[in-house]
């Protein structure tokens, strides 16, 4: 019996040593590297589908969590969602399934399935929405930053200039749905994708980069010499009316939130042991960690006070920032690759509710998905550029179900642990919950102004 489970649990067919060999001696480096099914293919597929805004948002979180706390928050945040990696998989080969859906479907009652079917599809569908928003107005940005328009940033490029017509953003956004989101989407299984997320992981490496070596320029201009404070422990501005402290919270906690995509990943992995899989897990769960780190300290030692949004439209000390454009482009590539991604687990999705095997189904039903779920998402980006406030909403309550409230709940229902460990992990899920609300209480307020 153990070794049928074992034989269940690994879904491959390990090859031998023999051809291993020769098919490595005809592979060059770089395909050895991310080879399919190998972990590290896996590992680049999980971070591609985790990075997002948040690694650019990151770095003003600092002037409200402070310098100190910044990065034990980020370790923290990190220790928990390897927890919850870990969590989802031991149910998995617990209960027999290779899928979160059927996780939650041997778990819970059949209604309480659908429902929250219906929030992983609706939350992807609005995440896939939010970044062709973000897409489009960073075109924008990059479009005003090489031609010199004269506008100061791109949002008011966005909505000061022909960009903001609406014949302009369906033209845009239509072109590269068809052009780019199409043909990436036709590759069927996310490990097919290996090499272009590579490309897009690759991009994040080089906006990091970009980031740390202006630092030090950035850091004497404006703290030098125009003295900016550095937040180092001060919680006043966190703790003000806003609660920037616990919202910023929420910001570090969902910029590690790619759920959705574990399954779809590890489904690629050759011979999925326990011991490989957790290798995956928390391979990506450290990239992701340096990755922040570095980011959030250079981001913010380039401008500490005034802190935008998203780091890459941070303040120019010239008239032009070639870099930093290059910096908006190559995030934009990054984008485009995970658009892709996300639509892979989406697709994954709604093949499983349309019961369809997930692992060969047919071409005119992947064509069908991609036309309908792209014609739909593009036209509410194009048309309405000032829905971010409403995505962003969806894409909270998303995160926070799908990356908390859920492994959490499969954690109480399907573990051998002690009641004790049962009981801290409900306190942590209401914790964390306590802050996503806080969240939303005040994105709603923000949106509605009450």
């Amino acid at each position: 019996m153990e070794t049928q489970n074992s034989e269940y649990f690994q879904q491959v067919q390990i090859k031998d040593s023999i051809t291993l060999a020769k098919e490595s001696s005809s592979q060059n480096c770089f395909q050895k590297y991310i080879d399919k099914g190998s972990i590290n293919e896996c590992v680049i597929n999980l971070c591609i589908i985790s990075v997002g805004i948040g690694l650019l948002a990151l770095p003003q979180k600092v002037q409200y969590v402070t310098l100190v706390f910044t990065p034990i928050l980020i370790i923290f945040f990190a220790l928990i969602n390897y927890w919850t990696f870990t969590v989802l998989g031991d149910a998995s080969r617990k209960l027999k399934v290779n899928k979160y859906e059927d996780i939650v479907s041997a778990l819970f009652s059949q209604r309480f399935t659908f429902f929250f079917t219906f929030v992983m599809c609706f939350g992807l569908f609005g995440v896939i929405i939010l970044f062709q928003v973000i897409l489009y107005k960073f075109i924008g940005g990059i479009i005003n930053e090489i031609f010199n328009y004269g506008f100061i940033n791109m949002e008011i490029f966005s909505k000061g200039s022909f960009w903001s017509e609406t014949q302009t953003r369906l033209l845009v956004c239509y072109s590269i749905a068809l052009f780019v989101f199409v043909p990436l989407c036709t590759i069927k299984t996310i490990s097919q994708m290996r090499f272009i997320t590579t490309f897009g992981i690759f991009s994040v490496f080089l906006i990091i980069i970009i980031v740390v070596i202006q630092c030090p320029g950035f850091f004497y201009h404006n703290v030098i010499k125009k003295k900016m404070q550095i937040n180092i422990m001060d919680f006043t501005e966190g703790f003000g009316p806003d609660l920037k402290f616990i919202t910023s919270l929420s910001t570090i906690l969902y910029a590690y939130e790619c759920h959705a995509g574990i399954f779809p990943v590890i489904s690629g992995l050759v011979n999925p042991t326990q011991e490989r899989v957790n290798t995956v897990f928390k391979r990506a769960t450290i990239i992701n960690v340096v990755s922040y780190i570095i980011i959030t300290l250079a981001g913010y030692f380039t401008q500490p006070q005034h802190t935008p949004d998203l780091i890459l439209e941070r303040e120019k000390l010239d008239d032009t920032d070639y870099l930093m454009t290059l910096g908006l482009i190559l995030f934009s590539i990054t984008i485009m690759t995970k658009i892709g991604a996300l639509f892979n687990c989406l697709r994954s999705l709604l093949l499983n509710f349309l019961k369809y095997d997930v692992d060969n189904y047919p071409n005119n039903v992947n064509y069908l998905l991609i036309f309908i779920v792209f014609s739909i998402t593009t036209f509410i980006a194009a048309m309405f550029q000032n829905i971010s406030d409403y995505i962003s909403l969806i894409s909270s309550f998303y995160g926070l179900f799908i990356a908390v409230v859920m492994p959490g709940l499969i954690y109480i229902k399907s573990s051998d642990a002690p009641q004790l460990n049962k009981s801290l992990a409900l306190c942590l899920i209401i914790a964390l919950c306590s802050i996503g609300a806080i969240t939303i209480y005040f994105t709603l307020k923000k949106m509605f102004n009450f």
